[in-house]
């Protein structure tokens, strides 16, 4: 297996110079105009991070507690689906809206699941920490496609009949890895919005499920009204190797509304309840532990938060921090941002104070970060959330044995301290960790080992892996594209953070 570890060696893209004359829609042309090229460069080194430890170092070899991977925004991609904004990213840079890596989302997600089992076969990995956006456009179909690649299942990638899924390489069935140690879930917005922003009304469930494609409008991230129309957004041709675009462009230049093969499975998620459908799903898997996280009683109640110990003295904190289901006219970034009702702000601090009274030490995982983006931000904390961030993080100062909050969205590597209030009491400081994402560059997930050196001190030690695309062309695609997309929005500098965060505990 080639080195994956980003201490080691890192991803580096080929810069492509200032040839910028071709656009998204051009992926005949990438390779000849130097997009999506890579070579690898230096490794990262682990750096010893003690910005909240309060003067205190790390002695001796301590013991290790903990050992779990986290991955984050996969977006499985159905991309012959009807209700898509394809035509927003399709002639100019907008990843979220059009990249050809979405072609091969479910194989990439099993590239990765195989870096995993790889890895655990070399150093044990207790278990892994899927932080949402596991679906890409709250669609059924998607949710399974990403649980079946989870559980080793045989996956065909194909919706609206089989065109294409004998002879095209991102429709061709394959039989998935599996992970082969228990996985963990926690909501997303993909898995709860249309393009993660968009309230799933009536109206676009019918479109999910029907035959014409999505007939909206070019400004639709400027009005955030999905009923105004005017542009047919299109659909990818899973007939094509190169899954190019049909059925795009302006309402008057079509003499009748393009249609594609209707697919039942295309139904949203949040039809059955914008929590519920996807918590559903999970209690649908062959592999441990059963409903990854999610109980019927849990379902019942339309709740998906909940904690569990993976191993004696530790706790972790799954939240569910996405925004509630309404209108996002005039705020098209309503559902992309973090929040917190006061349910789930006192579930919260229930948890956190039985766990500081069980002497356990915590961690918290959720999909949306927290302090890292400035508040009101388009994927930072919501100005409407009913918990402020500061108020949500003065909560969370007052407990010694929180370590850190995990999370993605952002789609960055990104680690941040979160200072103790009181200098004198540098235990009640945490870590913001972010991972990035799976589909879009630079395709990592992290790994995390928590050992405690003393009674007081606790390292997190933390690395940015790459998917071992070595040998799968598919996988080694979807890197390519992955980097393509990413120049051409001038987004390649993501970061890569690998340290030992050291921090207080009590």
């Amino acid at each position: 297996m080639e080195s994956l570890n980003t201490t080691e060696r890192t991803v580096v893209p080929v810069d492509p110079g200032a040839n910028q004359t071709i656009t998204p829609a051009n992926l005949s042309m990438y390779h000849y105009n130097g997009f999506g090229e890579w070579t690898y460069g230096d490794g990262v080194p682990l750096t010893v991070r003690d910005d909240i430890a309060g003067g205190m170092n790390a002695s001796g070899t301590g013991t290790e507690l903990l050992s779990f991977a986290t991955i984050s925004d996969i977006h499985i991609t159905d991309e012959e689906s009807p209700l898509q904004v394809i035509a927003l990213g399709y002639l100019r840079p907008f990843p979220s809206a059009y990249s050809p890596v979405s072609m091969y989302s479910t194989q990439v997600l099993n590239a990765a699941v195989k870096t995993i089992n790889n890895i655990n076969k070399e150093n044990k990995l207790d278990l892994v920490l899927s932080l949402g956006d596991a679906a890409n456009n709250d669609q059924y179909n998607e949710l399974r496609w990403y649980i079946d690649v989870l559980d080793g299942k045989t996956i065909t990638p194909v919706s609206g009949g089989t065109a294409g899924k004998e002879n095209i390489d991102y429709q061709q069935t394959f039989t998935a890895e599996g992970l082969d140690m228990p996985w963990y879930q926690t909501i997303g917005n993909h898995d709860e919005f249309f393009t993660g922003v968009f309230a799933m009304d009536e109206n676009l469930s019918s479109v999910l499920v029907g035959d014409t494609v999505a007939n909206l409008r070019l400004d639709v991230t400027v009005t955030g009204d999905t009923s105004l129309t005017g542009y047919y957004m299109g659909v990818f041709n899973g007939s094509d190797p190169n899954g190019t675009i049909i059925d795009m462009g302006s309402v008057s230049s079509f003499a009748s509304a393009p249609t594609v093969i209707a697919d039942a499975n295309r139904h949203a998620i949040s039809d059955d309840g914008v929590r519920i459908g996807f918590m559903q799903e999970f209690l649908n898997s062959s592999s441990l532990p059963y409903g990854h996280g999610y109980t019927e009683e849990m379902i019942a109640n339309d709740f998906a938060c909940y904690s569990f110990d993976p191993v004696e003295g530790v706790r972790i904190i799954m939240l569910d921090d996405t925004t509630e289901n309404g209108s996002t006219i005039g705020d098209i970034w309503a559902h992309g941002r973090g929040s917190l009702d006061e349910e789930r702000f006192a579930w919260l601090k229930a948890e956190l104070q039985k766990g500081q009274e069980d002497g356990v030490l915590m961690i918290i995982g959720a999909h949306i970060p927290i302090a890292t983006m400035e508040e009101g931000a388009p994927s930072g904390w919501s100005l409407n959330s009913e918990v402020s961030q500061t108020e949500l993080i003065t909560e969370l100062q007052k407990y010694p044995n929180l370590l850190m909050w995990v999370s993605g969205h952002n789609h960055m590597n990104t680690i941040l301290p979160i200072a103790s209030p009181d200098p004198a009491h540098p235990e009640y400081g945490f870590w913001v960790v972010e991972t990035a994402s799976l589909r879009d560059f630079p395709q990592e997930f992290r790994t995390f080992e928590i050992t405690r050196y003393s009674d007081e001190l606790v390292g997190i030690k933390t690395v940015c892996v790459d998917v071992d695309v070595e040998g799968d062309p598919l996988a080694e695609k979807s890197r390519s594209y992955s980097i393509a997309a990413a120049q051409m929005s001038g987004k390649t500098d993501v970061g890569i953070e690998n340290a030992e965060l050291l921090v207080r505990v009590k």
